[in-house]
């Protein structure tokens, strides 16, 4: 097993790779970042679009308070 240290490598790392960076529709740089949780023995993941850490964090913070599920995804449709 592997472990990689994510602060370590942010030290390292001034830009993220291309595929995780985005530009909104007022041309604002917009980062891919991942979510962990735990449900009962086993940890999953998500991901969010935000415009820096502590952006995400509260994009975290609002899901805690008003989370909910939509419905289930058929397909998508890409432009």
């Amino acid at each position: 097993m592997s472990v990689i240290s994510f602060d370590k490598l942010r030290e390292t790392r001034e830009r993220p790779d291309a595929q995780f960076v985005r530009k909104d529709e007022d041309g604002q740089a917009i980062y891919l970042f991942a979510l962990e949780y735990k449900m009962g023995p086993s940890v999953w993941a998500a991901k969010i679009w935000a415009y820096s850490f502590e952006d995400a964090e509260m994009r975290v913070k609002a899901m805690r308070e008003s989370l909910t599920v939509c419905g289930q995804l058929h397909a998508s449709i890409r432009g």
